[in-house]
């Protein structure tokens, strides 16, 4: 596979990904804000904010219009939705001949759905509705993906990218929610950890697993190691494990070994994770180690697969 291509695929899956994060958290925070004080709806949209533009805070987004006409359509913001929409877009249409006309007229549809609207359009009713439908969009796009596509190298880039993007935003989120340093900030309450098992779709398997009881401790172990959750951070590694398995397997095997080295690694730290240890202070640093990590293995994909020079292939 061109190398150009193998780009375009990797970040296809990534943009998707960050923008079915991105749909997901304004839905569910829009949804909340009825059951919230108004301090601590407050405190909820900084942690959006920080989760999705680290670069802004709540007081330079002014109301909760205006935090979502940034976070969602601004196409100044580069996390926006719709930025990310626009990017994916972009990259499939470069790759386009490794993907089916199902796929790519899912995409385009969302996008061109998407672009006309305004603000005032979004908030005259229900805002968090254009949100859902979105969610519900990107989840058929997923399927049309996952049943139309020939689960072959380029695929495997689709999920390369779409699992990285996705432990690290998942990282992210809980990082917000344990702070290294405990006493800046408003502490979560009790909605504000069932609200971020809502951000990551994981309120129901939860209380599958764990009953009715949101304790901090049990969430940040679901989210983090629970092996058979698509959204948790366990199961993200395990499938960027399993994807560099599957891309460039007649590169030289110095070039591969550096990403399922680091990829290795990373999937060894939270095998052997225990949280019950890192909840005792470690937890921050594990979160920022994961994160990197993921930075990490991003670097040495681009290097190996992506931006190798001619003396790579001699």
């Amino acid at each position: 596979m061109l190398s150009r291509v193998a780009e375009n695929l990797y970040w296809t899956g990534r943009y998707v990904e960050r923008a079915e994060h991105t749909s997901r958290l304004l839905a569910v925070k829009l949804e909340s804000m009825a059951e919230q004080s108004g301090e601590a709806a407050e405190a909820g949209w900084s942690r959006v904010i920080a989760a999705l533009a680290a670069e802004a805070s709540a007081d330079d987004l002014g109301d909760a219009l205006s935090r979502t006409e940034v976070l969602a359509l601004d196409r100044g913001n580069p996390s926006s939705l719709l930025s990310s929409l626009s990017w994916a877009r972009d990259n499939a249409r470069q790759a386009r001949e490794q993907l089916s006309s199902e796929v790519w007229e899912c995409l385009n549809r969302l996008y061109l759905r998407l672009r006309p609207l305004t603000i005032e359009q979004v908030w005259v009713h229900e805002p968090h509705r254009i949100f859902r439908e979105t969610l519900q969009n990107l989840h058929a796009l997923e399927g049309v993906i996952y049943s139309t596509l020939r689960h072959g190298e380029g695929w495997y880039f689709l999920e390369l990218g779409r699992y990285i993007e996705r432990a690290q935003l998942v990282s992210r989120l809980l990082a917000i929610h344990f702070p290294a340093d405990d006493g800046a900030g408003t502490s979560p309450t009790y909605v504000d950890w069932l609200v971020l098992l809502k951000f990551c779709c994981a309120f129901e398997p939860y209380l599958k697993e764990h009953t009715a009881a949101i304790v901090p401790s049990r969430v940040a172990g679901f989210l983090l190691f629970d092996a058979e959750f698509p959204r948790s951070v366990n199961f993200a590694v395990g499938r960027v494990s399993d994807a560099l398995q599957h891309v460039a397997q007649g590169a030289p095997p110095q070039r591969r070994a550096a990403c399922e080295r680091l990829a290795g690694r990373l999937k060894a730290s939270i095998d052997f994770g225990r949280i019950d240890e890192m909840m005792e202070g470690s937890i921050a640093q594990f979160l920022a180690a994961i994160t990197r990590q993921c930075e990490d293995i991003h670097d040495a994909v681009h290097a190996a697969y992506i931006a190798y020079g001619a003396a790579a292939v001699a």
